[in-house]
């Protein structure tokens, strides 16, 4: 019978990564190395410890963490392989801290969630631990992560610095690294900051040789064997003990003088493994395949019941192993003597060591360890189910890339998924789709989801079916294959009526009908799909309006019958409970923010904006919340003649999509959100802005392009037209432009094209052709009670257009009332919305469009206050935060607090990079 191991060790990182290893009974006490240590410790706010492999690092950094002061709290990371990626590193920095019960502004592991890379996603994440930290009851945290070397990638270490440039006063973080890691270390020691322990300090002397030697019970070395142990080993600690382990029996063969320390440790290693007996060594070589080594899994591998007995030979041989967990034992080899072991157990048969990978696959409880054994044993129908099983939440967790890697390694296998009639491959198409999703990357998402819906058709995996459709759709839209995402969506609704559809998925399709109706140009079918959609949700807003948000934004809105539907569904967010600030409740906070612009109420937009913004600003950059918070602002903005500030904020919107996580929506809604920078020209009647946008919006469409920008392209030519005062090439241009207006109109991306038309006729004194053209326009805002759209177009020539209504007008009364709204009304100046910043909003800011009495030029300066800006300003001069903090009379913690916020509301990464920022401005 295959032995039970413990449930509570299932989880995605195993707990006794987050454990301090237990000192063993024969470590020497370096009571001198330890204090320099402590010392080092408590006067900088980063410690690094750096050396090789076998200095003792882990047994220094482990007694610095059992020796810490009642009123210290410890924390204790061991880093591995799986921690070299942005969002798994920042998930396990924040597992560690939970055992320390801080109090989070934001749930932590949605926090998490939310991260695919290292941008202002990440740095939220880091701006939460940061504030959670602060939290503590703990007088000071010792941070302590081990195996620094492990994770080395560029983007981790980016991260690392952006934690180390935030933490809070009272705590420290301790580095143990084999390598000197990519941190900023010179930047760190100019300023003081950095405490540095390397090799040399770690060197065994004669002292402590023999105190090895005592510890161990041997006979005690002479001055002779002391003398040629440090000789041969420059007192690098593992040799050290090697020497001391190979000197109970003659050494057969003596290695050369000038051995490297590597080859050393392979020619003593083997004197030690020949002391053992021949099962205990076969037992330690079997044992090798596992990162961790407690009696149960020992078994497994092997076979052995004396597991347990066999785990305490080895520390009782002084071999070279660390407890981690004493009450199992849980043991680890130490990575240099697990090397020699793998080496030794390559030289055995590849089926033999295949077995050992099997066996402690098939009772692994972490998934992530199983998989890893299923592969390596060259079981792929096994590692293929175990990644389908647990693949989502994996990618869920941050995981995404090990998802990708693992799937690489099955087709590098030749593994094709034929197994259980061709399922298995369709299935692992759908976590490679969900895996692109997370990069915004459409053609890729396109592609796979095409695979698993295929496959997966009339399968018993109706659920991933469904879910393969939906992520088809949403990637068919952007990528423009618009008439084929509307065919799959009238497809998979097909089955709604008979029931075949559960409502969640269901209630997307309809958000999907509504997408493809309004890119296809059937918009008077918007309302309805939404409808249908709403019904839905309204059984069940708890479940079904998280599943819908990220999904549903502005892009239709002031559209007949949208804006009510839009309100319903926000209204039915608001219903659900929220104990924690998730991404998804900014969603209905900004959908209502366009409602009461089309309805004409600013002065509900600031207040929404600034509730968004506070979300945005937990969470960093959550893009389908910061392109609607952002399109809003400036639309905003430009209604309430702010058309400055309105360009600077969808300036910073166009350069976002710019970036390369952007490249999926880049494709279909760059000259969309072009045609807005337009709109805000025409509606300040700028000739020359509007022509120079012109330039950038016209020409043929691109590859996967939306209709409608082909519309909002003719708007603006016909728009730059009029104000250049050619009015017959402006009529007959918007005349063509209304024509395509009628198929695909798009208020929320550029103005009606027959307001301009009807201003142009009345330029030419055809005032009765100017009202046929423009009283479409004022009936549908007052039927659909959308007036809001008036304040998008330039306010005198609505204003004129509305004095020309025939009199004894059907509409005469409510249009007097439009008239008196818009004529006497000053142009708006409070109440509307400022930019919300790409990285992130100033939570304190009650009125978004309130402003200093100075111009600011780099917009996100502005969601500073004035104390940042003069904490800023000291750090741009180079001032150190000792310096500052006399200088400004903080505590060296609020120093560090209002750090944090500017680097978090500046969207970089350091404080050099905003210095860069504060120092651009003042050059204005």
């Amino acid at each position: 019978m295959k032995p039970a191991l413990n449930p509570a060790l299932v989880t995605g990182a195993p707990r006794t990564k987050f454990l301090v290893p237990r000192l063993r009974r024969d470590v020497v006490g370096r009571a001198a190395l330890l204090q320099r240590l402590r010392r080092l410790v408590d006067e900088h706010p980063l410690t690094l410890v750096c050396a090789p492999a076998g200095s003792g690092k882990t047994t220094l950094l482990a007694q610095l963490a059992r020796a810490a002061a009642a009123d210290e709290a410890v924390v204790w990371v061991d880093l591995d392989d799986s921690d070299d990626d942005p969002s798994r590193l920042l998930a396990t920095l924040v597992q560690s801290l939970q055992a320390l019960n801080l109090v989070w502004e934001t749930d932590p592991l949605a926090l998490v969630g939310n991260v695919a890379g290292t941008g202002s996603e990440a740095r939220a994440v880091l701006a939460g631990i940061v504030n959670a930290l602060c939290t503590t009851a703990s007088a000071r945290v010792l941070w302590i992560l081990d195996d620094l070397h492990r994770v080395g990638s560029p983007a981790c270490a980016s991260l690392l610095d952006a934690l180390i440039e935030r933490l809070p006063q009272h705590v420290a973080l301790v580095l143990g690294s084999r390598v000197a890691p990519a941190l900023p270390l010179a930047r760190l020691r100019a300023h003081g900051d950095l405490g540095e322990l390397g090799a040399a300090a770690l060197c065994f002397d004669a002292d402590t040789v023999v105190a090895v030697a005592r510890s161990r019970g041997d006979m005690l070395p002479d001055d002779a064997r002391v003398a040629e142990t440090l000789a041969r080993t420059g007192g690098w600690a593992v040799g050290v003990n090697l020497m001391l382990s190979a000197g109970v029996r003659p050494v057969r063969m003596v290695p050369r003088p000038d051995a490297t320390p590597l080859a050393l440790f392979d020619f003593f290693a083997e004197e030690v493994l020949a002391e053992l007996p021949d099962d205990l060594a076969r037992f330690a070589i079997d044992s090798a395949v596992l990162v961790e080594l407690d009696p149960l899994r020992c078994q497994a591998v092997t076979g052995r019941d004396d597991s347990r007995e066999c785990l305490e030979a080895l520390l009782r041989r002084h071999l070279f192993v660390d407890v981690i967990d004493e009450h199992g034992p849980v043991l680890r080899f130490h990575d240099l003597f697990r090397d020699f072991l793998v080496a030794r157990l390559t030289q055995q048969p590849a089926g033999y060591r295949c077995g050992l990978h099997e066996r402690i696959a098939a009772v692994e409880p972490i998934a992530e360890r199983a998989i890893g054994h299923w592969l390596d044993a060259g079981c792929h129908r096994q590692a293929a189910d175990l990644i389908i099983a647990h693949g989502l939440r994996i990618v869920a967790d941050g995981g995404h890339a090990h998802v990708e890697r693992w799937i690489e390694r099955l087709a590098e296998a030749g593994f094709d998924g034929q197994a259980e009639g061709g399922l298995v491959g369709p299935r692992l198409a759908l976590l490679r789709a969900e895996c692109a999703w997370v990069r915004w990357d459409w053609m890729n998402v396109a592609r796979e989801a095409r695979l698993a819906a295929d496959g997966l058709r009339a399968s018993k995996h109706a659920d991933e079916h469904r879910r393969a459709m939906l992520l088809l759709a949403a990637a068919l839209g952007a990528i423009g294959q618009l008439d084929e995402r509307a065919e799959l969506t009238e497809q998979a609704l097909s089955g709604a009526l008979s029931g075949a559809l559960p409502d969640g998925d269901a209630a997307q399709f309809h958000l999907q009908r509504a997408w493809a109706a309004f890119s296809l140009g059937r918009c008077d079918e918007i309302a309805g799909h939404l409808d249908a959609m709403n019904r839905l949700v309204e059984r069940d807003p708890a479940r079904l309006a998280p599943l819908i948000a990220p999904t549903f934004n502005c892009h239709f809105g002031g559209l007949p019958g949208v804006t009510e539907a839009v309100l319903r569904f926000a209204a039915w967010c608001d219903t659900v409970p929220k104990p924690a600030a998730l991404p998804w409740h900014s969603t209905p906070i900004v959908l209502g923010a366009w409602a009461a612009l089309w309805q004409g109420r600013l002065d509900s937009v600031a207040p929404a904006l600034a509730r968004a913004g506070e979300i945005q600003r937990r969470y960093g950059k959550v893009r389908y919340v910061l392109l609607d918070a952002n399109h809003l602002a400036a639309l905003s903005l430009a209604a309430g003649g702010r058309t400055d500030e309105a360009v600077a904020v969808i300036d910073a919107l166009l350069a976002d999509l710019q970036s390369s996580d952007a490249s999926g929506l880049r494709r279909a809604w760059l000259r969309p959100y072009r045609s807005v920078r337009a709109r805000i020209a025409w509606m300040a009647q700028d000739g020359a802005a509007l022509a120079a946008q012109v330039e950038r919006i016209g020409g043929p469409p691109t590859a996967g392009e939306w209709p409608l920008a082909a519309a909002a392209a003719a708007t603006a030519l016909g728009q730059a037209a009029l104000l250049d005062g050619d009015l017959a090439a402006a009529e007959s241009m918007l005349t063509d432009a209304v024509a395509r207006h009628a198929r695909h109109p798009a208020p929320a991306f550029y103005a009606d094209p027959r307001v301009a038309l009807a201003a142009c006729r009345l330029a030419r004194g055809d005032r009765d052709q100017a009202w046929q053209a423009v009283e479409p326009v004022f009936e549908a805002l007052l039927r659909d009670r959308t007036p809001g759209l008036l304040l998008l177009e330039p306010r005198a020539r609505v204003l004129e257009l509305l004095d020309i209504r025939p009199a004894g007008h059907p509409l005469a009364s409510a249009l007097d009332v439009l008239r008196r709204r818009l004529g006497t009304a000053p142009p708006i100046t409070t109440g509307a919305a400022s930019a919300v910043d790409p990285a992130a909003v100033a939570g304190d800011r009650a009125d978004l469009l309130q402003t200093g009495s100075e111009p600011v030029h780099d917009r996100r300066l502005a969601g500073l206050s004035g104390r940042e800006r003069e904490v800023l300003e000291l750090v741009a001069r180079g001032m150190p935060n000792k310096v500052l903090a006399r200088q400004l009379q903080l505590s060296p913690h609020t120093v560090k607090r209002h750090l944090a916020n500017i680097l978090d509301k500046l969207d970089c990464d350091n404080r050099g990079q905003a210095a860069a920022v504060w120092r651009g401005e003042s050059r204005r």
